[in-house]
């Protein structure tokens, strides 16, 4: 059964080198890889066994191109797992050494043709702590995909004599979604929601640049207090918003304060927008650009956000192949300059006796490109990475610091948004935009690091 190239997939063979049948050989995009702490004592061949089980079960990870182009489905392809040993090396040099050997993994360059699109690279610490990076084809998986194949896994170590069951079919989901009745009238609605011109946004301080001089080379990580975390809870209740759509409109209505008109963000929500669709494996075939209501005065703050809520929410999906077809990559790379990204958390899951869960941020940090070969930084100008975690979201603030000088700001208004739509729901939107840029301003001239009042 062959497809049609779906969304990263598709950007992929539009910048990607090519063969002569018109194929990728190296896909330019970033890698997808997640960082995994192994806490305890393990049975590493078990561990690898249940990877290499779990992955024989998602089918797009068995993918090929073909001719046309269309993305076939090609059954024994291998999921290499490589283990490192860094437990002798001197405790001064061990973080460093795992970082080199997990970057090795990370950043290494693939053959799109011939080599496997997935694999993971075990990293002994000490007898009983390990790193495990887990790294895919960007164009063949998500953060949810990662999330889920660790949570599989996780099951899979636990009970060796059981066979895992198979993920859901991403093929099937393909042409399911290829016979829906609804495709038409979605796709008439996104062509002309994407078709609109993405407004300059002019952050103070910073100039806004082409897409293709702009990239997100700063990050600054902000963990949300019990106090704004509450507010979020009772934004959501007056709002009748989720967590996920609230952080839109706070996204929105900020970029709203430095632009000229509504301006739209690219969200993707765990890499999948409808909740029936979260189970399928791949490359992210769902998405949001977000849609601004029609322009009829809101009364309140609340009002607005009931509004950018609802026009969304009414958005038929947008298939990730689409993200192409309106304009070209020229149009996608406009609409991805200001991204909003919002995951689940990464869970700890029981093997055997030992743990696997997050990374910490010292172990991520440590994973650096090899000599010679550089990262993937997003072309974003604003990209705000959010991780719901027992409801207190973490923020990460990637950002161009040519054309948002300081993501200090950014963290201080997101926090003052989320306290007035919890205080003052009421308040007159005008004068609340006025209040927000304000504290923006104040923390613009804040010493760097200084927390959001």
């Amino acid at each position: 059964m062959g497809v049609a190239p779906y969304g990263a997939q598709r950007e992929l063979l539009l910048l990607s080198d090519t063969d002569g049948a018109g194929l990728p050989r190296h896909n330019p995009m970033p890698r997808a890889w997640t960082l995994w702490h192994v806490r305890g004592e393990v049975d590493v061949p078990r561990l690898a066994a249940a990877l290499r089980a779990v992955a024989a079960g998602n089918d797009v990870w068995q993918a090929r191109f073909a001719p046309g182009p269309e993305l076939v489905c090609g059954a024994g392809q291998t999921f290499p797992v490589t283990t490192v040993d860094c437990a002798d090396v001197p405790a001064d040099r061990r973080l460093a050494a795992a970082g080199a050997a997990l970057g090795d993994a990370v950043y290494a360059p693939i053959d799109l043709r011939r080599d496997p699109l997935a694999g993971a690279c075990l990293v002994r610490l000490a007898p009983d702590e390990h790193a495990l990076a887990l790294v895919v084809d960007h164009g063949f998986a998500d953060h949810a995909t990662h999330t889920r194949f660790v949570r599989r896994a996780a099951a899979a170590y636990e009970h060796p004599e059981r066979t895992p069951p198979p993920a859901p079919s991403f093929f099937a989901h393909v042409a399911e979604v290829a016979a829906d009745p609804r495709r038409p009238a979605s796709r008439e609605f996104w062509a002309e929601a994407m078709s609109r011109e993405v407004p300059a946004v002019a952050f103070p301080g910073g100039r806004w640049k082409p897409w293709r001089d702009t990239t997100a080379t700063a990050a600054w990580p902000l963990r949300l207090d019990g106090d704004t975390a509450g507010a979020i809870r009772r934004g959501r209740e007056r709002t009748g918003a989720t967590g996920s759509g609230l952080l839109l409109a706070a996204l929105s209505f900020l970029l709203g304060l430095w632009a000229e008109a509504d301006v739209p963000v690219l969200y993707a929500r765990g890499g999948r927008w409808t909740r029936d669709s979260l189970e399928v494996p791949g490359a992210l075939h769902e998405a949001v650009v977000s849609v601004p209501p029609d322009t009829v005065p809101s009364a309140s703050l609340a009002d607005w956000v009931r509004g950018l809520a609802a026009a969304n929410a009414a958005a038929p999906p947008l298939l990730g192949r689409w993200l192409t077809d309106f304009g070209g990559i020229e149009a996608l790379r406009e609409r991805r300059r200001l991204v909003l990204n919002v995951v689940a958390a990464e869970r700890t899951y029981p093997l055997g006796v030992a743990t696997i869960g997050p990374a910490g941020r010292p172990l991520r940090d440590a994973v650096r490109p090899p000599a010679g070969r550089r990262g993937f930084p997003a072309h974003n100008a604003l990209h705000l990475a959010v991780t719901w975690s027992a409801e207190r979201p973490e923020l990460t603030v990637h950002h161009d610091p040519e054309v948002l000088p300081a993501a200090e700001p950014v963290g201080a208004a997101l926090v003052r948004f989320f306290a007035l739509l919890a205080e003052r729901p009421d308040i007159e939107p005008g004068r609340a935009a006025d209040l927000l840029r304000a504290t923006w301003l104040r923390a613009a001239d804040a010493p760097t690091g200084a927390t959001p009042a």
